[in-house]
């Protein structure tokens, strides 16, 4: 199993748009990742923070790729929400955020997930919180 730790930003009128960069926790190292994608319905803005845990991951590539998750948000302020996503390498992410913003929407949301093999570092994810791993990757 593997942890993924994100950062993403979404605004919608009528349809929606997602973008932001995470943190993928592999085995003894992290590598960068970066997220956009969209879905329908919905109007606002949030800022979403939150991490997932990656199953079926056996190979660094499979994590790239399309992911789809069925998603409700409503965000006043502060909110939280989860979602299940799967993409076509039978990798499933089971995440928990944190929004802040006011945004409203139901959607079928598409996100596509690139990790960067080649900025990966030997930071492991254990005594490290999300919050400190964004912190420190948003920095370099």
């Amino acid at each position: 199993m593997a942890r993924l730790c994100f950062s993403l930003k979404s605004v919608a009128v009528a349809g929606g748009y997602s973008w932001g960069k995470g943190r993928l926790f592999y085995g003894t190292h992290s590598y960068p990742v970066r997220i956009r994608g969209g879905g329908a319905v919905g109007i606002g803005y949030s800022h979403i923070r939150g991490d997932g845990s990656v199953y079926n991951l056996t190979r660094l590539p499979d994590l790239n790729g399309t992911y789809w998750a069925v998603k409700a948000e409503a965000t006043m302020a502060r909110g939280g929400n989860w979602a299940v996503m799967e993409n076509n390498n039978n990798i499933n992410i089971k995440v928990s955020a944190h929004t802040s913003g006011a945004h409203l929407s139901a959607a079928v949301m598409r996100l596509t997930l690139k990790v960067d093999p080649n900025q990966g570092d030997n930071m492991s994810a254990e005594g490290k919180s999300c919050k400190m791993a964004l912190a420190q990757y948003h920095n370099h």
